[in-house]
């Protein structure tokens, strides 16, 4: 669960660098690029994201994610909201779902 807690939270949304939290987190920009890459190109790509995004009324903006994602569920703490995003993609973690 806790690479799932930092790639969330290290995908910050727009132009920001991140390099922050590179810093923080000891991880290279090129590893935050690559899951900026897959929040706005592969994941709304996937089956799971297909079937799934009509459910998010306002609909997810998909050059805001995953924060966006992360706005539509209810919960007052950013912790609880960040639970239910967590459960929410956990089937992506089997292969059948990723194609």
């Amino acid at each position: 669960m806790y690479l799932a807690v930092v790639l969330m939270l290290l995908s910050p949304p727009g132009r920001a660098s991140g390099q922050a939290l590179c810093d923080l987190f000891g991880i290279p920009i090129r590893t935050l690029k690559r899951w900026r890459t897959w929040w706005r190109e592969d994941f709304p790509c996937t089956s799971f994201w297909q079937s799934a995004r009509e459910r998010f009324i306002p609909p997810v903006v998909i050059a805001q994610l995953p924060l966006s994602l992360l706005e539509r569920f209810n919960g007052g703490e950013m912790a609880e909201r960040l639970r239910q995003a967590l459960r929410f993609i956990a089937p992506l973690s089997t292969r059948a779902m990723t194609k």
